[in-house]
């Protein structure tokens, strides 16, 4: 049996970033992955995702996401590539909806630089945008959109320069805690790896790895859209527009600015269709299509041009929409990571670094009770 300090199963954003993090520990890391690299069957794929430091949903995940961001700028420098565009961040909706309520107190609590624009002033800021008349916007200028791609793949360089040995293509069937201490995690062609510390970040299918403690998850189908826009894609480039999320009615939709290459990113944020993991329709059809499309033309008319892209990939919801960051009770040095719940990507450098503190000291700095596990069957006692 093959031994190292620490093997982190599933290597998405989360787990890419603990590998990094291990690594840069001077642990020996062996990551397992299901499957192959940049693969987009889970949440982590696809090009890009935002980065905002307001958090209308938790006002309190502002400084994680301040932490984050630092993190991400560190990683660019680490690695020398492009992962984070400033754009700025517009979250817009009527006046009492939480999209603005729970933008405002966060921005103002924390003190960020932020504005509160109508819906006629940001028609004109930005005239692709036709909001309903009853819209009112929180502006803040620390927000933006991350490249995934890179921002994942500069995490495994990371690792792999600190030493790491990643292998893909290797589905986790069982891990166990080991007789003499430690771990051991068995995949699916019989091979049996030991080790003092395991990291589980498997996302959809992190209840499968922790069935004993019950976790409540949906998995959502998402349907992430890129289109051509219909006027001159420089006047909704990044360095004009900001990343968007407006709610109307009981549905969220969110956008980021024009790339040249990309086009213009536009969908809804929760679909509302739930799936199983492994039995997920990844075709994207023409009434996938449409509902994004009459959004379109309501709010962003001159967006209503060619479809470039669209993919399915997959949301990880806890019932509260909050994340689950905890130690697993089997032994010590376990721990694990998931329920995104549809942002949890851009707080990857942070969550790295706290799995890292988990499994090799059993602690962090950070203030983790809000992703206990424990909630849960607080909750239905």
């Amino acid at each position: 049996m093959e031994t190292f300090d620490a093997i982190v199963v599933g290597l998405g954003a989360h787990g890419s970033a603990a590998a990094a993090a291990l690594a840069r520990r001077g642990q020996r890391v062996l990551g397992l992955e299901r499957f192959g690299r940049g693969d987009g069957r889970g949440s982590s794929g696809g090009w890009t995702r935002m980065i905002r430091i307001v958090h209308f949903e938790h006002p309190w995940l502002v400084p994680m996401a301040t932490a984050a961001w630092d993190g991400w700028r560190a990683l660019e420098t680490e690695t020398g590539s492009a992962i984070l565009t400033q754009t700025g961040g517009l979250y817009a909706g009527p006046a009492t909806s939480t999209i603005v309520t729970g933008a405002a107190d966060g921005a103002a609590t924390h003190g960020l630089e932020h504005e509160v624009l109508d819906a006629r002033e940001i028609h004109a800021r930005w005239p692709i945008l036709e909001p309903a008349e009853d819209v009112v916007g929180v502006l803040e200028a620390k927000a933006g959109a991350l490249r995934a791609d890179r921002a994942n793949a500069g995490h495994l360089a990371v690792a792999e320069r600190g030493g790491a040995e990643l292998r893909y293509r290797a589905q986790v069937v069982d891990w166990r805690p080991a007789a003499g201490g430690g771990v051991e995690v068995e995949t699916a062609d019989g091979t049996v790896a030991g080790a003092d510390h395991l990291v589980l970040t498997t996302g959809p299918w992190i209840a499968e790895f922790v069935p004993e403690l019950r976790l409540p998850l949906k998995i959502e189908r998402e349907v992430p859209m890129w289109f051509r826009p219909t006027v001159d894609p420089s006047t909704v480039g990044a360095d004009r527009m900001p990343i968007w999320v407006l709610r109307e009615s009981d549905t969220m939709y969110y956008g980021i600015p024009n790339d040249p290459e990309l086009g213009l990113k536009i969908s809804i944020h929760h679909w509302g269709t739930f799936v199983e993991p492994d039995a997920v329709d990844r075709s994207v059809p023409e009434s996938d299509i449409e509902r994004v499309r009459q959004f379109i033309r309501r709010r962003m008319p001159a967006a209503n041009g060619p479809l470039v892209h669209a993919e399915v990939c997959l949301y990880t919801n806890a019932p509260d929409e909050t994340f689950i960051i905890d130690r697993h009770p089997a032994a010590a040095g376990i721990a694990f990571a998931s329920a995104c719940s549809g942002h949890g990507f851009k707080f990857a450098p942070v969550i790295g670094d706290i799995l890292a503190d988990l499994v090799t000291t059993g602690q962090t700095g950070w203030p983790i009770a809000p992703f206990s596990a424990a909630r849960f069957a607080t909750r239905s006692s």
